[in-house]
């Protein structure tokens, strides 16, 4: 008899538990991470960040801007717990050379160059619009004047999407 019931209650549907999300955990002294605790994740950050800036790339009709030089970099990040909420810092200030290259469409030589500097002042995770102040350097061919919305518009959207993309969701991951 008893094992009818246990069978017949085992049938019958059991209620859900409710899983808990612990947003953000801190250390095993930090008991329901209620205290402040922060670690710095910039040496990954730094290499994390260096890496997306120097991998990237904005291909347009026949040019191609790439950035060829990390001139300045200068920031820090960190991850904090509090009250079991995850908070992610980044304050960065970057300087960027860049270069264009114009190429044939019939065999695919470079004909123009252009070459110049993306400053951004202060890319931060209290910035939504980061600032992106260009300068344009060595351009002999006045390539510049053809591909200004790829200089202005194009690819420094693009490379804020690649930063927010490639660095700081992973840094929102850590």
């Amino acid at each position: 008899m008893k094992k009818a019931e246990a069978i017949k209650q085992a049938s019958m549907p059991q209620p859900v538990q409710q899983v808990k999300k612990v947003e953000g955990t801190g250390s095993v002294w930090n008991t329901n991470s209620y205290h402040w605790e922060e670690k710095s994740v910039n040496k990954w950050a730094e290499e994390k960040l260096r890496a997306v800036l120097s991998g990237f790339k904005y291909k347009w009709n026949d040019a191609e801007m790439i950035i060829s030089e990390i001139k300045a970099f200068k920031g820090e990040s960190s991850v904090s717990i509090r009250k079991g909420k995850k908070i992610v810092a980044y304050d960065y200030h970057i300087t960027l050379a860049w270069q264009i290259d114009m190429k044939d469409k019939a065999d695919g030589a470079v004909v123009a160059t252009a070459k110049g500097e993306y400053e951004l002042p202060e890319v931060s995770n209290e910035e939504d619009d980061w600032e992106i102040r260009i300068t344009v350097g060595e351009d002999k061919q006045s390539i510049h004047k053809m591909l200004e919305q790829l200089i202005k518009s194009f690819a420094p959207k693009d490379l804020k999407a690649a930063i927010r993309k490639d660095f700081v969701e992973e840094l929102m991951k850590k």
